[in-house]
Protein backbone atom coordinates (compact mmCIF):
# COMPACT_ATOMS: atom_id res chain seq x y z
CA UNK A 1 0.00 0.00 0.00
CA UNK A 2 2.82 2.30 0.84
CA UNK A 3 4.58 2.46 -2.28
CA UNK A 4 1.29 2.55 -4.24
CA UNK A 5 0.70 5.86 -2.22
CA UNK A 6 4.17 6.93 -3.08
CA UNK A 7 3.96 6.27 -6.60
CA UNK A 8 0.46 8.41 -6.71
CA UNK A 9 2.83 11.35 -5.27
CA UNK A 10 5.22 11.17 -7.76
CA UNK A 11 2.72 11.16 -10.26
CA UNK A 12 0.76 14.41 -9.17
CA UNK A 13 4.20 16.07 -8.01
CA UNK A 14 5.32 15.08 -12.03
CA UNK A 15 1.82 16.36 -13.70
CA UNK A 16 1.98 19.59 -11.11
CA UNK A 17 5.46 20.20 -12.37
CA UNK A 18 4.00 19.71 -15.79
CA UNK A 19 1.26 21.98 -15.72
CA UNK A 20 4.06 24.67 -14.19
CA UNK A 21 5.84 24.67 -17.27
CA UNK A 22 2.98 24.83 -19.33
CA UNK A 23 1.64 28.01 -17.58
CA UNK A 24 5.00 29.53 -17.43
CA UNK A 25 6.50 28.78 -20.88
CA UNK A 26 6.09 31.91 -23.45
CA UNK A 27 5.75 29.51 -26.09
CA UNK A 28 2.16 27.37 -25.60
CA UNK A 29 3.70 23.51 -25.48
CA UNK A 30 -0.22 22.52 -26.58
CA UNK A 31 -2.75 23.63 -28.43
CA UNK A 32 -6.49 24.09 -28.49
CA UNK A 33 -6.93 23.46 -32.28
CA UNK A 34 -9.37 20.70 -31.03
CA UNK A 35 -11.39 18.33 -33.35
CA UNK A 36 -14.20 15.61 -33.09
CA UNK A 37 -15.65 12.93 -35.42
CA UNK A 38 -19.51 13.22 -35.28
CA UNK A 39 -22.51 11.17 -36.59
CA UNK A 40 -24.62 11.60 -39.45
CA UNK A 41 -27.76 12.97 -37.96
CA UNK A 42 -26.95 16.69 -38.03
CA UNK A 43 -26.10 16.04 -41.97
CA UNK A 44 -28.60 13.50 -42.49
CA UNK A 45 -31.53 14.52 -40.21
CA UNK A 46 -31.94 11.54 -38.09
CA UNK A 47 -30.08 8.74 -36.66
CA UNK A 48 -30.20 5.85 -38.84
CA UNK A 49 -29.54 3.36 -35.76
CA UNK A 50 -32.88 4.47 -33.96
CA UNK A 51 -34.89 6.61 -36.57
CA UNK A 52 -34.47 9.72 -34.41
CA UNK A 53 -34.96 12.86 -35.70
CA UNK A 54 -32.93 15.97 -35.44
CA UNK A 55 -34.59 18.93 -33.54
CA UNK A 56 -33.53 22.26 -33.09
CA UNK A 57 -32.52 21.27 -29.59
CA UNK A 58 -29.84 19.02 -30.97
CA UNK A 59 -28.07 21.31 -32.83
CA UNK A 60 -28.12 23.96 -29.65
CA UNK A 61 -27.14 21.25 -27.35
CA UNK A 62 -24.25 19.98 -29.81
CA UNK A 63 -22.88 23.98 -30.71
CA UNK A 64 -22.85 24.69 -26.96
CA UNK A 65 -20.82 21.68 -25.94
CA UNK A 66 -18.32 22.12 -28.59
CA UNK A 67 -17.81 25.40 -27.66
CA UNK A 68 -17.32 24.52 -24.19
CA UNK A 69 -15.35 22.33 -24.74
CA UNK A 70 -12.83 24.18 -26.86
CA UNK A 71 -13.66 21.69 -29.73
CA UNK A 72 -13.08 24.26 -33.12
CA UNK A 73 -13.25 21.85 -35.82
CA UNK A 74 -16.37 19.04 -36.32
CA UNK A 75 -16.12 16.02 -38.83
CA UNK A 76 -19.79 15.88 -39.79
CA UNK A 77 -20.33 12.23 -41.10
CA UNK A 78 -21.14 12.96 -44.68
CA UNK A 79 -21.39 9.17 -45.61
CA UNK A 80 -18.43 6.73 -46.73
CA UNK A 81 -17.98 7.16 -50.64
CA UNK A 82 -20.06 4.22 -52.33
CA UNK A 83 -18.76 2.06 -54.63
CA UNK A 84 -18.66 3.71 -57.75
CA UNK A 85 -16.90 6.73 -55.81
CA UNK A 86 -19.58 8.91 -55.40
CA UNK A 87 -21.13 10.39 -52.14
CA UNK A 88 -24.76 10.37 -50.59
CA UNK A 89 -27.41 12.13 -51.18
CA UNK A 90 -28.35 13.56 -48.26
CA UNK A 91 -24.79 14.77 -47.67
CA UNK A 92 -26.16 17.43 -50.52
CA UNK A 93 -29.77 17.98 -49.40
CA UNK A 94 -31.05 21.13 -48.27
CA UNK A 95 -31.96 20.04 -44.53
CA UNK A 96 -27.92 19.29 -44.47
CA UNK A 97 -27.27 23.01 -45.93
CA UNK A 98 -29.75 24.18 -43.46
CA UNK A 99 -28.50 22.29 -40.30
CA UNK A 100 -24.67 23.97 -41.36
CA UNK A 101 -26.18 27.34 -41.13
CA UNK A 102 -27.82 26.97 -37.76
CA UNK A 103 -24.51 25.65 -35.89
CA UNK A 104 -22.72 28.95 -37.10
CA UNK A 105 -25.64 30.83 -35.73
CA UNK A 106 -25.08 28.93 -32.55
CA UNK A 107 -21.55 28.68 -32.85
CA UNK A 108 -19.85 31.60 -35.11
CA UNK A 109 -16.36 30.15 -34.73
CA UNK A 110 -16.85 26.58 -35.55
CA UNK A 111 -15.08 24.86 -38.62
CA UNK A 112 -16.91 22.36 -40.52
CA UNK A 113 -15.32 19.69 -42.24
CA UNK A 114 -18.06 16.84 -43.53
CA UNK A 115 -16.12 13.63 -42.55
CA UNK A 116 -15.80 11.42 -45.85
CA UNK A 117 -14.27 8.28 -46.81
CA UNK A 118 -14.45 4.70 -46.03
CA UNK A 119 -12.03 1.13 -46.29
CA UNK A 120 -10.21 -0.10 -49.04
CA UNK A 121 -11.86 -2.36 -51.14
CA UNK A 122 -14.76 -2.15 -49.06
CA UNK A 123 -15.90 0.82 -50.88
CA UNK A 124 -12.84 2.59 -51.49
CA UNK A 125 -10.95 1.91 -54.80
CA UNK A 126 -8.14 4.03 -54.63
CA UNK A 127 -6.45 2.62 -57.69
CA UNK A 128 -9.16 2.74 -59.82
CA UNK A 129 -9.20 5.64 -62.11
CA UNK A 130 -12.76 5.94 -62.52
CA UNK A 131 -13.61 5.47 -59.21
CA UNK A 132 -11.14 8.40 -57.96
CA UNK A 133 -12.58 10.88 -60.57
CA UNK A 134 -16.05 10.47 -59.23
CA UNK A 135 -15.15 10.78 -55.45
CA UNK A 136 -12.77 13.99 -56.38
CA UNK A 137 -15.52 15.68 -58.16
CA UNK A 138 -17.79 15.11 -56.13
CA UNK A 139 -15.92 16.25 -53.00
CA UNK A 140 -15.46 19.32 -54.90
CA UNK A 141 -19.10 19.17 -55.40
CA UNK A 142 -19.76 18.90 -51.44
CA UNK A 143 -17.62 21.56 -50.24
CA UNK A 144 -19.59 23.92 -52.89
CA UNK A 145 -22.60 22.91 -51.65
CA UNK A 146 -22.89 23.07 -48.28
CA UNK A 147 -20.25 25.81 -48.59
CA UNK A 148 -18.27 24.67 -45.50
CA UNK A 149 -14.19 25.42 -45.41
CA UNK A 150 -13.30 22.30 -46.48
CA UNK A 151 -13.49 18.36 -45.69
CA UNK A 152 -11.64 16.00 -43.51
CA UNK A 153 -10.46 12.67 -45.44
CA UNK A 154 -10.96 9.03 -43.65
CA UNK A 155 -9.22 6.65 -45.40
CA UNK A 156 -8.98 3.09 -43.55
CA UNK A 157 -6.88 0.25 -44.63
CA UNK A 158 -8.18 -2.68 -42.71
CA UNK A 159 -5.07 -5.08 -42.46
CA UNK A 160 -6.73 -8.40 -41.17
CA UNK A 161 -8.17 -10.62 -43.66
CA UNK A 162 -7.37 -7.55 -46.37
CA UNK A 163 -7.48 -9.78 -49.16
CA UNK A 164 -9.20 -10.62 -52.37
CA UNK A 165 -10.25 -13.02 -55.10
CA UNK A 166 -8.36 -12.76 -58.28
CA UNK A 167 -10.77 -14.44 -60.60
CA UNK A 168 -8.04 -14.27 -63.73
CA UNK A 169 -6.17 -17.19 -61.87
CA UNK A 170 -8.88 -18.25 -59.19
CA UNK A 171 -6.35 -17.35 -56.35
CA UNK A 172 -6.59 -15.32 -53.02
CA UNK A 173 -4.53 -12.24 -53.30
CA UNK A 174 -3.12 -9.99 -50.39
CA UNK A 175 -3.61 -6.34 -51.77
CA UNK A 176 -0.35 -4.14 -51.88
CA UNK A 177 0.07 -2.11 -49.30
CA UNK A 178 2.49 -0.02 -51.02
CA UNK A 179 0.73 0.71 -53.98
CA UNK A 180 -2.08 1.99 -50.93
CA UNK A 181 0.44 4.36 -49.60
CA UNK A 182 1.28 6.23 -53.09
CA UNK A 183 -3.09 6.53 -53.68
CA UNK A 184 -3.86 7.79 -50.78
CA UNK A 185 -0.79 10.49 -51.25
CA UNK A 186 -2.19 11.09 -55.11
CA UNK A 187 -5.84 11.40 -54.23
CA UNK A 188 -5.13 14.57 -51.35
CA UNK A 189 -2.63 16.17 -54.08
CA UNK A 190 -5.73 16.13 -56.56
CA UNK A 191 -8.63 17.16 -53.90
CA UNK A 192 -5.79 20.08 -53.11
CA UNK A 193 -5.25 20.85 -56.64
CA UNK A 194 -9.71 20.83 -56.80
CA UNK A 195 -9.54 22.78 -53.46
CA UNK A 196 -6.90 25.54 -53.31
CA UNK A 197 -8.34 27.68 -50.99
CA UNK A 198 -10.39 25.05 -48.82
CA UNK A 199 -9.25 23.62 -45.15
CA UNK A 200 -7.97 19.80 -45.47
CA UNK A 201 -7.93 17.81 -43.06
CA UNK A 202 -6.92 13.52 -42.74
CA UNK A 203 -5.90 11.00 -40.22
CA UNK A 204 -3.89 8.47 -39.68
CA UNK A 205 -2.74 5.57 -37.09
CA UNK A 206 -0.46 5.98 -35.04
CA UNK A 207 3.45 5.94 -35.53
CA UNK A 208 4.87 4.79 -32.88
CA UNK A 209 7.09 1.98 -32.87
CA UNK A 210 5.33 -0.76 -30.56
CA UNK A 211 1.60 0.25 -31.49
CA UNK A 212 0.14 -2.34 -33.29
CA UNK A 213 -3.57 -1.19 -34.02
CA UNK A 214 -5.61 -2.85 -37.01
CA UNK A 215 -4.91 -0.50 -39.51
CA UNK A 216 -2.11 -0.13 -41.98
CA UNK A 217 0.35 2.10 -40.26
CA UNK A 218 1.41 5.00 -42.69
CA UNK A 219 5.21 5.72 -43.03
CA UNK A 220 7.37 8.98 -42.30
CA UNK A 221 8.55 8.75 -46.21
CA UNK A 222 4.54 8.92 -46.91
CA UNK A 223 3.66 11.41 -44.21
CA UNK A 224 6.28 13.69 -45.64
CA UNK A 225 4.32 13.62 -49.11
CA UNK A 226 0.92 13.83 -47.50
CA UNK A 227 2.06 17.12 -44.94
CA UNK A 228 2.55 18.89 -48.56
CA UNK A 229 -1.16 18.60 -49.37
CA UNK A 230 -3.15 18.70 -46.06
CA UNK A 231 -3.77 21.73 -43.61
CA UNK A 232 -4.33 19.07 -40.72
CA UNK A 233 -3.42 16.02 -39.37
CA UNK A 234 -4.83 13.45 -37.11
CA UNK A 235 -2.61 10.51 -35.18
CA UNK A 236 -4.86 7.66 -33.61
CA UNK A 237 -3.27 7.19 -30.35
CA UNK A 238 -5.49 4.84 -29.47
CA UNK A 239 -6.16 1.01 -30.01
CA UNK A 240 -2.50 0.76 -29.76
CA UNK A 241 -2.58 -2.76 -27.71
CA UNK A 242 -0.47 -1.79 -25.57
CA UNK A 243 -1.29 -2.03 -21.41
CA UNK A 244 2.03 -1.06 -20.07
CA UNK A 245 2.13 2.48 -19.28
CA UNK A 246 5.93 2.56 -19.37
CA UNK A 247 5.39 1.32 -22.99
CA UNK A 248 2.21 3.65 -23.42
CA UNK A 249 4.58 6.76 -22.18
CA UNK A 250 7.47 6.06 -24.25
CA UNK A 251 5.38 5.28 -27.44
CA UNK A 252 3.86 8.87 -26.64
CA UNK A 253 7.02 10.18 -26.43
CA UNK A 254 8.01 8.36 -29.71
CA UNK A 255 4.83 9.56 -31.87
CA UNK A 256 5.52 13.25 -30.32
CA UNK A 257 8.98 13.25 -31.80
CA UNK A 258 8.00 12.06 -34.82
CA UNK A 259 5.46 14.50 -35.11
CA UNK A 260 8.47 17.08 -34.18
CA UNK A 261 10.56 15.76 -37.23
CA UNK A 262 7.28 16.48 -39.60
CA UNK A 263 6.66 20.20 -38.24
CA UNK A 264 10.17 20.73 -38.97
CA UNK A 265 9.66 20.25 -42.54
CA UNK A 266 6.00 21.39 -42.79
CA UNK A 267 5.28 23.73 -40.32
CA UNK A 268 1.88 24.64 -41.72
CA UNK A 269 -0.09 21.80 -40.79
CA UNK A 270 -1.21 21.03 -37.92
CA UNK A 271 -1.01 18.22 -35.99
CA UNK A 272 -3.88 16.65 -33.65
CA UNK A 273 -3.54 13.10 -31.23
CA UNK A 274 -6.78 11.45 -30.79
CA UNK A 275 -7.94 10.19 -28.09
CA UNK A 276 -10.90 7.48 -27.84
CA UNK A 277 -14.50 7.91 -26.21
CA UNK A 278 -15.95 5.15 -28.07
CA UNK A 279 -17.54 2.09 -26.21
CA UNK A 280 -14.40 -0.70 -25.60
CA UNK A 281 -16.66 -3.56 -27.47
CA UNK A 282 -15.14 -7.23 -26.37
CA UNK A 283 -13.48 -7.57 -29.35
CA UNK A 284 -11.32 -4.45 -29.23
CA UNK A 285 -10.03 -5.20 -25.88
CA UNK A 286 -6.62 -6.65 -27.01
CA UNK A 287 -6.61 -3.78 -28.75
CA UNK A 288 -8.09 -0.77 -26.52
CA UNK A 289 -7.02 -1.08 -22.64
CA UNK A 290 -9.10 1.28 -20.78
CA UNK A 291 -6.72 1.21 -17.73
CA UNK A 292 -4.02 3.01 -19.64
CA UNK A 293 -6.11 4.72 -22.62
CA UNK A 294 -8.65 6.19 -20.20
CA UNK A 295 -9.05 9.73 -20.87
CA UNK A 296 -7.41 11.48 -17.69
CA UNK A 297 -4.11 8.75 -18.24
CA UNK A 298 -3.75 9.43 -21.90
CA UNK A 299 -4.39 13.44 -21.80
CA UNK A 300 -1.78 13.34 -18.94
CA UNK A 301 0.59 11.05 -20.82
CA UNK A 302 0.38 13.29 -23.93
CA UNK A 303 1.17 16.24 -21.95
CA UNK A 304 4.06 14.78 -19.84
CA UNK A 305 5.49 13.36 -23.14
CA UNK A 306 5.43 16.86 -24.90
CA UNK A 307 7.18 18.15 -22.14
CA UNK A 308 9.90 15.68 -22.24
CA UNK A 309 9.88 16.02 -26.01
CA UNK A 310 10.48 19.96 -25.67
CA UNK A 311 9.54 22.05 -22.60
CA UNK A 312 10.20 25.53 -25.68
CA UNK A 313 7.84 24.32 -28.66
CA UNK A 314 4.57 24.16 -29.61
CA UNK A 315 4.16 20.59 -30.50
CA UNK A 316 1.22 19.61 -30.80
CA UNK A 317 -2.11 21.86 -31.81
CA UNK A 318 -5.03 19.92 -30.62
CA UNK A 319 -7.05 16.57 -29.85
CA UNK A 320 -9.35 14.87 -31.89
CA UNK A 321 -11.70 13.21 -30.05
CA UNK A 322 -13.38 9.71 -31.73
CA UNK A 323 -16.65 9.81 -31.27
CA UNK A 324 -19.07 12.67 -30.76
CA UNK A 325 -22.54 10.01 -30.06
CA UNK A 326 -20.31 7.78 -27.77
CA UNK A 327 -18.81 10.35 -25.25
CA UNK A 328 -20.77 10.76 -22.17
CA UNK A 329 -20.95 13.67 -20.07
CA UNK A 330 -18.38 12.52 -17.06
CA UNK A 331 -15.73 11.95 -20.56
CA UNK A 332 -16.72 15.15 -21.70
CA UNK A 333 -15.88 16.47 -17.81
CA UNK A 334 -12.50 14.48 -17.64
CA UNK A 335 -11.16 16.54 -21.21
CA UNK A 336 -12.66 19.69 -19.82
CA UNK A 337 -10.79 19.53 -17.00
CA UNK A 338 -7.58 17.39 -18.51
CA UNK A 339 -7.40 19.72 -21.37
CA UNK A 340 -9.61 22.56 -21.98
CA UNK A 341 -8.66 24.40 -18.39
CA UNK A 342 -4.95 24.56 -20.06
Amino acid sequence: MLHKLIFSFLALMSFLGCSDLFKKNSVPLIGQENAIWTESLYLRGYRPSSGEKLTDEHLRTYAFNLKKNKIKYAYLFAGPYEEDGRLPDYAFSKLARKSIEKLRKHYPEIIILPWIGGVQNKTVYLGDSLWVENALNDTKRLVETLGVQGVHIDFEYIIKGDSYLDTTIGEEREFDQESYGNNVNTFHKKIRALLPDSFISSVVVSTAPDTKPWKRKTSIEELLVLTEHVDQISFLFYDTSISSQKTFQYNCVKQIEDIRFLRKVNSETQYLLSIGTFVNRVELHKYRDLNIENIPNSLRTIKESTVHVSSKELLIDGISIFCDWQTSEKEWEEFYVNWGTN
